[in-house]
């Protein structure tokens, strides 16, 4: 297995593997219906940006997972995308995903520590935070993140979630 940096002809893939793990695993805390609800094509809430700094793990040719980073001045639920950061204070993980059926292979450890290992090689950013999906708390708990407030934000017309701001500073 190898982890590398997202590429143009990735992008579709990154979405797809984001859209099967909401379904396929994140569903077991939420909810089929709620799951379904979140990634449909018909959602007016869904939006997701390729974080600025993106990974793929790659297996035998197949991506099996996903995960990325941005720079932040702010921390928020869903910073704005597309404005300029010119003085940035946080790096946010925007994204963690996994193929359903490859979990449980440490590679979401893998991912994370990527990541860590990339803000702190590209900036001297070293609080990192990130919201956590009720079913991925533990493993975030797991890997140093210190756990604070819960969201309840809609993720489709008439479905919210529950998730939990987490935080770190690399040492």
């Amino acid at each position: 297995m190898i982890i590398r940096p997202l590429t143009d002809v990735d992008v579709t893939a990154f979405q797809e593997i984001m859209k099967l793990s909401i379904t396929g695993i994140c569903a077991e805390s939420y909810g089929a219906d709620t799951a379904a609800a979140w990634v449909s094509d018909d959602n007016p809430a869904f939006h997701f940006a390729i974080p600025e700094f993106a990974f793929v793990a790659e297996e035998g040719g197949e991506i099996i997972a996903v995960g990325g980073w941005s720079r932040t001045d702010v921390v928020d639920l869903h910073p704005i995308g597309d404005r300029e950061i010119n003085s940035p204070t946080h790096a946010r993980i925007n994204a963690v995903y996994i193929r359903p059926g490859s979990e449980g292979k440490g590679l979401g450890r893998k991912i994370m520590t990527r990541l860590e290992a990339d803000i702190a090689r590209r900036t001297a950013l070293r609080d990192i935070y990130l919201w956590s999906t009720k079913n991925a708390i533990p493993f975030y708990l797991s890997m140093g993140y210190t756990p604070g407030i819960d969201k309840f934000p809609e993720v489709a017309p008439g479905y919210k979630i529950q998730i939990r701001y987490m935080w770190k500073r690399l040492g």
